[in-house]
């Protein structure tokens, strides 16, 4: 929401376009009550500066605000466009009588290989059921945490390789990347977080300035749009800050501080070590997992330690081999491991979710990760650590064993994504999504309309009450603890006021 609705409209219009450079007292004058004489003006002044906070805000933030609404919205369409597009490359007819029976996954993935010998097998994702085909994942340029990924895909029953997608070109990975940080790595998620951050401020901003206010029915032109600006703003107000509460947890800064307290506080999945499993913990895969969309692992469990495979004691002997099926390039299979089949076996019996991922062992000390994810159903997420050389469940993570804080965030991103509650959660996000482009351009076709020729913005005039000002930074002050990149620029742009926009004359006249 760019801009607050007026409460002059509560007050015949005299002249068409006449708008008054500060609004009007929003309470209603019911006869003189000295009592009230002194909190009035406090309420008068706490009005403007609101309304200044939220043209500024909206100034701010409405260009970025707009593209992370279109793309979001956009976004949420994935799994349906992906199906339609990639229709050929994911569904199979399934044979009758003798040719019914699959090929074994080992003969899928060496046709993988033959196919693309110059990649490495990261996973492998299991045919949901009769219809679909097996999924193998690639990591180029010899793997690596960042290395890009490509997805083969594999009919089943005859062992074909039906075609493959780069998963780093993709429309929806580019629309993600847009919508994730801006196609500039850090810088752009710095400034989406920066964006997600002002845009719950100038929501919340915004909902009071409607409150207030109470626009009536009845007006048009831009009084009109101006009532239609705040209405949408307030009856949206709750699915905004819930799409913003839930998409913060994706960004650079405030996503891995939250993830640091949910450490902290033990809140997330527990380690390995509380099994109490006889394998070393190594540090942290998750930048290796996470990395590639197709063998990520629930986001409460990207900072679970892995296990590694036992070499020595149990396992004596298998020292030195290769520990992924994927090793020497990617090329062979590590002697001694145990053939996928049985890693998929073992994610049947312990009822992961019919779609799953295996991902292969990295090294001789490796494990097999099982990744089940349902986005519809965060309960059905479940993350197994498998021994490669003895299918011994070394570790697993379920809903059961999430912490609270994470078991919100997981909610949270099936909500964000349109998916949790299926249809009416796509639709109530897309309305968002489409809510607020409305606001946007509503916002600024009022300021345009609004804004006084040759003589500034035409923002709202600052408020004049020491007292106003000093509640009004404290509860500033208080969101910029609770969003960091927006502290850091509140506390920015109060200086620039303080040391150069108020001591200029042409910029005090520009800026108001």
């Amino acid at each position: 929401m760019t801009h607050a609705p007026s409460v002059s409209e509560d007050r015949p219009d005299t002249t068409p376009d006449a708008t008054p450079e500060t609004p009007a007292d929003p309470s209603p004058q019911t006869g003189p009550d000295p009592g009230t004489d002194r909190a009035r003006p406090s309420r008068n002044q706490l009005y403007k500066t609101l309304w200044r906070w939220h043209f500024y805000a909206g100034l701010l933030v409405t260009p970025l605000l707009v593209l992370l609404a279109v793309t979001g919205g956009i976004y949420l369409f994935k799994p349906a466009y992906e199906n339609w597009v990639y229709k050929d490359l994911r569904t199979v007819h399934a044979p009758q009588g003798a040719s019914a029976k699959p090929v074994p996954l080992a003969a899928q993935v060496d046709a993988v290989r033959k196919a693309k010998p110059e990649a490495t097998v990261q996973s492998v994702t299991p045919p949901s059921d009769r219809t679909h085909s097996t999924m193998v994942t690639l990591a180029a340029d010899g793997g690596g945490p960042w290395a890009p990924t490509v997805s083969v895909y594999v009919n089943p029953y005859d062992g074909k390789v039906l075609g493959s997608v780069d998963n780093a070109r993709t429309f929806m990975q580019k629309v993600r990347d847009l919508h994730g940080n801006l196609l500039s790595g850090t810088v752009g998620d710095r400034l989406v977080e920066l964006t997600a951050s002002w845009a719950a401020i100038l929501t919340c901003t915004g909902l009071y300035l409607w409150w207030r206010a109470r626009p009536r029915r009845g007006r048009t032109g831009r009084r009109g749009l101006r009532r239609w600006h705040a209405t949408v703003g307030a009856a949206v107000s709750v699915f905004l800050l819930l799409l913003i509460a839930t998409g913060l947890p994706w960004t650079g800064l405030w996503g891995q501080q939250l993830q640091k307290v949910i450490t902290a506080t033990k809140q997330g999945a527990p380690s390995a070590e509380d099994y109490k499993v006889s394998s070393k913990i190594p540090a942290t895969t998750a930048d290796r997992l996470t990395s590639n969309p197709d063998t990520s692992v629930p986001w409460a469990a990207e900072k679970v330690q892995v296990p590694t495979s036992q070499t020595d004691g149990e396992h004596q002997g298998h020292e030195g081999h290769a520990g992924h099926m994927a090793g020497q390039g990617g090329n062979s299979v590590a002697s001694g491991s145990l053939p996928i089949e049985q890693a998929v076996a073992v994610a049947h019996r312990e009822r992961v979710p019919g779609t799953f991922t295996v991902t292969l062992p990295q090294g001789p000390k490796g494990v097999y990760t099982i990744s089940g994810k349902s986005e519809a159903d965060p309960a059905k997420q479940r993350t197994l650590f498998l021994d490669q050389y003895s299918g011994k469940v070394l570790a697993s993570y379920g809903w059961p064993q999430y912490g609270l804080l994470s078991k919100l965030v997981e909610e949270g991103i099936a909500l964000h994504q349109g998916e949790r509650f299926g249809l009416p959660n796509l639709l109530v996000a897309l309305g968002t999504c489409l809510a607020v482009i409305g606001m946007a351009v509503s916002g600024v076709v009022m300021w345009w309309r609004r804004r006084p020729t040759g003589k500034g913005l035409g923002a709202p005039r600052r408020a004049q009450d020491a007292r106003v000002t000093r509640g009004v930074a404290l509860i500033m002050l208080v969101l910029g603890v609770a969003m960091p990149l927006a502290g850091i620029s509140m506390l920015a742009v109060l200086t620039l006021d303080w040391l150069v926009i108020r001591r200029t004359a042409p910029l005090r006249r520009f800026f108001g």
